[in-house]
């Protein structure tokens, strides 16, 4: 499963970068265990991993930052194909091979 994970208080200014390092670092540990690849984007972070594994990092990152807000905005967009592996590098490295040409 491939998801993208937009996630940051409303509640906390025009500055919320050290909020979202927060749920970053969680998710880079995450990573560090096996079982996710991650991509950080200046929109968002993309999740790949098994579909348990990726739903509980969403819900744990909704956990983080509801520590620090009382206002959170998270959007969640999935891509659940069966049999792909590596999609996080595949999807973009495809496209990319086409505009090449």
């Amino acid at each position: 499963m491939l998801a993208e994970l937009t996630i940051f208080p409303i509640d906390k200014g025009v500055s919320v970068g050290a909020y979202v390092q927060k749920v970053v670092q969680y998710i880079q540990g995450e990573s560090k265990k096996g079982n996710l690849k991650y991509e950080l984007n200046s929109m968002g972070t993309n999740i790949e991993g098994e579909f348990d594994d990726v739903w509980e990092t969403i819900i744990n990152s909704h956990r983080i930052m509801r520590k620090y807000s009382d206002r959170v905005y998270l959007l969640v967009k999935i891509d659940d194909r069966r049999g792909v592996e590596n999609a996080i590098t595949g999807k973009k490295k495809s496209i990319e091979d086409r505009i090449k040409d």
